[in-house]
């Protein structure tokens, strides 16, 4: 019988780095689970409560139906990432750790082996996004949260306490898996200040940036633009003003993305989604490298 269940897969980054002595991973293994047996404690849900398997470098975790979902991304991964701060503190640089964690839901086929589901295949590629990986290694943070695309848009988006802002998009591009995921990095500012956001409007030509988006052939008319603006994350779309002027409305939807964390990197992602890798969508991707690798006065 197929059950439902939330499933959290966390994975320890870099647990095979030569730095890491046997000595190290077992350190890192058991404080792993120590980790999660407190932050899930701290949560409201008890570990034991929950079908746990190990990964070696990381664990998946099924949650039983009766927790709510939304409490793992607003209360639990505030909870694993001061137990990770706890526990670096303490230890040297070989045995600290600097975690990934995947969330998605979907039925769960258990036997006497396991468990076999597609909701765990698609979790595991979502965790495994390079993206997601690059980002969390840039940052110099502690924990990324990868939440699969149904997750967010059911569990995230309709609960202001999970911070859905936060999130941006991802592509997941993984073992013939090719899905949207979202990216959150808890212990970094999710939004530019406004300063930021303005000293970045003067650090290049914005019309440059607008002729290129329009460009894009699913940009040219209004159901079209509707299209890529529900594509954005929520703190985006609602907060560009529309304009039944094609160019005002990109404009407005230009100056919104570079006023939000990733939000021009979102916007050519949505637009390379729809429009597959067209001269346009090439010909921005040059424009939005250049125009954004000038540092901001």
């Amino acid at each position: 019988m197929a059950l439902h269940r939330a499933i959290v897969l966390v994975d320890v980054a870099g647990f095979t780095d030569p730095v890491r002595t046997v000595q190290d991973q077992n350190s890192v293994h058991a404080a792993l689970y120590k980790m999660l047996e407190t932050s899930f404690d701290e949560s409201g849900l008890n570990l034991k409560q929950c079908l746990v398997e190990d990964r070696g470098d990381g664990a998946m975790v099924l949650v039983p139906p009766e927790f709510p979902k939304s409490w793992l991304v607003d209360q639990w991964p505030t909870r694993l990432l001061a137990a990770l701060r706890r526990h670096n503190a303490l230890h040297a640089p070989p045995s600290q750790i600097r975690l990934r964690a995947a969330f998605h839901a979907g039925e769960i086929h258990q036997n006497d082996n396991g468990v076999v589901s597609q909701a765990v295949n698609l979790a595991f590629r979502i965790l495994d996004a390079q993206q997601a990986r690059e980002a969390l290694a840039e940052s110099g943070g502690l924990l990324a949260l990868i939440a699969s695309d149904p997750f967010y848009r059911e569990t995230i988006m309709g609960d202001p306490a999970t911070d859905p802002a936060s999130y941006r998009r991802i592509a997941v591009l993984v073992k013939h898996t090719d899905v949207v995921a979202w990216l959150r990095l808890p212990d970094r500012s999710g939004a530019l200040r406004p300063e930021t956001a303005r000293g970045a409007l003067r650090t290049g030509n914005v019309f440059e940036l607008v002729d290129a988006v329009l460009a894009v052939t699913a940009m040219r008319d209004a159901a079209g633009r509707q299209m890529v603006l529900d594509l954005l994350r929520p703190d985006i779309s609602t907060s560009v003003f529309h304009d039944s002027r094609a160019r005002l409305h990109v404009l407005a939807l230009v100056r919104t993305c570079l006023g939000h964390d990733g939000g021009l990197a979102e916007l050519i992602g949505v637009l390379r989604d729809v429009d597959g890798d067209s001269l346009a969508v090439r010909h921005l991707v040059d424009i939005s490298s250049n125009w954004l690798s000038r540092p901001p006065p």
